[in-house]
Order: structure tokens, then sequence, then C-alpha cells
């Protein structure tokens, strides 16, 4: 995305500055906010995946045993009998 991203902006920088030798500084009002933001959207795309990328692996992980996630909405209430450390060797 980072890639795709420099080539927009660069795209953009490149017909600022033929519009700026076509039409001198008017096409720099025009040009110069449509370049912020582009900028603007891709920092709102670009924080948008963090989250995504975070559901995505927990989806993933779902159906996963191997792959699943510490933590959850029961985790650690069932336990298998025996299975505590705390407990001494009767059990009592």
């Amino acid at each position: 995305m980072r890639r795709l991203g420099a080539a927009i902006i660069a795209m953009e920088v490149a017909a600022l500055a033929v519009g700026y030798l076509a039409f001198d500084a008017v096409a720099l009002l025009v040009g110069a906010p449509i370049i912020m933001a582009t900028l603007l959207v891709l920092v709102v795309v670009r924080a948008s995946e963090i989250p995504r990328r975070r559901l995505a692996e927990q989806r993933a992980s779902r159906w996963d045993p191997d792959a699943t996630l510490p933590g959850g909405l029961m985790s650690g209430f069932f336990e298998a009998p025996g299975a505590r450390a705390d407990r001494g060797v009767g059990g009592h």
C-alpha cells in the first residue's frame, strides 16, 4: 500500500508541475489542496488497516486450535481436574 500511495502522490506532483508550467500559479491553488486531501485519505486508510488486520487474524484463528490467541471470553474458566499447580499431592 505504501508503494501505491507513493505512486499516487508522485503522479499528483507531476500533474501539478505540468499544470504550473501551463497555467502558472493558478494551478497551485487547486493542486496543493488536492495533494493534502490525498495525503489525509492515505493516512486514514492506513490507520483503518490496523484493526482490520487484527480482526482478520482473530477470524483466521477461530477454528484452528493451534493458532488461538491468548485470552477470550471464558479463558481459564474451564479447567481439567488436577491441573492446578497449587493443589497438594493429596488433592485436599
